[in-house]
């Protein structure tokens, strides 16, 4: 999926990027829902948080694992370096694989 990471793949190459948005849509959520439970305490809006959260949190780790598994691979053979940060829009955390 576009939104969680992007990939792409040279000849000498393959470059992973993943991409901060979803994180911070995840800690929104989180942020959300604790407010609510702290200082608001209405019960319908947590039955609306609360799935979305759980469905947002399924849907990434999904889309995710698929690039994990391929990065743990590429570690196992020493072909893995990374770069940026997990929290950065402008140098976001990189997998650069050789091949």
């Amino acid at each position: 999926m576009k939104f969680f990471f992007e990939r792409t793949e040279s000849d000498s190459e393959i470059k992973i990027v993943l991409k901060p948005h979803s994180l911070y849509a995840m800690m929104l959520m989180l942020t959300l829902w604790l407010g609510n439970d702290f200082l608001l305490q209405s019960a319908p809006i947590s039955q609306i948080l609360m799935p979305v959260f759980i469905v947002f949190m399924v849907i990434r780790f999904f889309s995710l694992i698929r690039v994990q598994k391929e990065v743990i691979v590429a570690m196992k053979q020493g072909k893995v370096t990374t770069q940026g940060s997990k929290f950065s829009f402008t140098n976001p955390f990189t997998y650069l694989i050789n091949k």
